[in-house]
């Protein structure tokens, strides 16, 4: 592919590749398809990880904006927060009237 490129053969391989049936999935092969998967996996949990911080921030920030300074034991308290507790916490935000009716 890389010489092909550097020649300007790129139409003649994408059409090859279209009249070509491909019957190997990369993924089926037995070293490639199972480091594809795994970083798969990985990249999937990190950035699940990385939208949970992310909703805690926004949490936080919702939290001091509607209350006031959040203390640092309501901050650890949000931050331990499971991902459901945290989208009812959000929700219940709206309707709250204290920190401590929040966190009930």
């Amino acid at each position: 592919m890389f010489l092909a490129g550097l020649r300007k053969l790129e139409p003649v391989i994408k059409q090859e590749a279209r009249q070509m049936p491909i019957l190997n999935d990369i993924m089926d092969h037995a070293v490639i398809g199972r480091e594809r998967k795994r970083g798969m996996k990985e990249g999937f949990e990190r950035g699940l990880e990385q939208g949970l911080e992310r909703e805690r921030q926004i949490v936080l920030r919702m939290i001091g904006k509607r209350f006031g300074a959040v203390p640092a034991t309501v901050k650890k308290q949000v931050e331990a927060f499971s991902a459901p507790k945290l989208e009812r916490t959000a929700l219940r935000l709206f309707d709250a009237r204290s920190l401590d009716e929040l966190l009930k």
